[in-house]
């Protein structure tokens, strides 16, 4: 039998991410930080001055945007190496099955291959 999971291939993501964008310093954070309580004041000077909608929505869009920077930013240093562990063993909650999964090694498993050269392709045997 052959184990099947997709923390793998989400592990490799992870690695690839951090070594093309290693985690940002405390500097960078603070520096998100007061570019979103800026866009706030920008925000609530424009509506207390009764400025124009369309102002105002743009400045909001700022706003998010910073927000959204600061987030990513604040999410970084969380990012782990390699397949998510607990106590030591793989921990298979964020994997598609949920648990421990495997293949079985049948005919039917290995005529799949066959399947994509040609078109008929039969098994015999007992199919469960």
């Amino acid at each position: 039998m052959f184990q099947v999971t997709t923390l793998i291939g989400d592990a490799e993501k992870v690695e690839k991410e951090l070594i093309k964008n290693p985690p940002p310093s405390e500097a960078d954070i603070e520096a998100a930080k007061a570019l979103v309580k800026e866009k706030g004041e920008v925000v609530a000077q424009l509506k207390s001055a009764k400025a124009g909608k369309a102002e105002i929505t743009v400045s909001v869009a700022e706003l998010n945007k910073a927000k959204e920077t600061l987030s990513r930013l604040e999410e970084r240093p969380k990012l782990k190496h390699g397949i998510p562990q607990k106590d030591g063993k793989i921990h298979y909650s964020q994997d598609i099955f949920a648990r421990q999964a495997f293949l079985t090694v049948s005919g039917q498993l290995q005529v799949e291959t066959y399947a994509c050269a040609v078109c008929s392709v039969y098994t015999f045997g007992p199919a469960f």
